[in-house]
């Protein structure tokens, strides 16, 4: 059983290997809690939109693509501003130096296992989406409302149970009782 813990990300530097799906979510999530991630996969696809959280002013550097931009948070003042880069490439090993926290988000199990083990050496944090035994941490279900934020996690084992709880405490925030007595 997990222990929930609230983090201060505002200075944290996040890396998250992969651009997929699950990557993209955490990705999404983080977004506006985190001072920087950097997510790093041989392709980007437009239609996760983690693109779409980032300027259409690039930079480049010589060897791999990096985009990177100031995003205002939203509408939060005590919340930093999140930067996201990317860098379209394969993961190296020196993509964990200065790294706080890692998410492993592939397609590749062999590869998630190596990042793991890699974090580790460094005592980084990981979460491997592709095996929960894998993961110093599991990442939540976020509800907001105004400044109250929930995390909702069953230990990464029934999501089903996790989606339900999610939609029943934003439909609570949803009520005109509740609005009227914390809004």
């Amino acid at each position: 059983m997990y222990f929930p813990l609230f983090l201060d990300l505002s200075q944290k530097e996040i890396l998250v290997v992969g651009a997929g799906r699950i990557a993209c979510r955490r990705i999404h999530t983080l977004y506006g809690f985190a001072g920087h991630i950097a997510v790093v996969a041989p392709h980007i696809p437009e239609k996760l939109h983690i693109k779409s959280l980032i300027s259409c002013d690039h930079k480049y550097s010589s060897r791999d693509r990096i985009k990177e931009m100031p995003v205002e948070s939203d509408g939060y003042a005590e919340r930093n501003i999140t930067r996201i880069s990317t860098i379209e490439r394969c993961f190296e090993e020196a993509d964990l130096d200065g790294k706080d926290l890692v998410l492993a988000a592939t397609d590749d199990a062999i590869l998630n296992c190596k990042i793991h083990d890699l974090c580790h050496e460094r005592g980084i944090p990981v979460n491997v989406c592709s095996d929960a035994g894998l993961c110093d941490f599991q990442f939540p279900s976020i509800v907001e409302a105004g400044s109250v934020v929930i995390g909702i996690n069953a230990g990464g084992k029934n999501h089903a149970l996790v989606k339900e709880t999610r939609r029943q405490i934003e439909q609570l925030f949803e009520t005109k009782d509740f609005q009227s007595k914390y809004s």
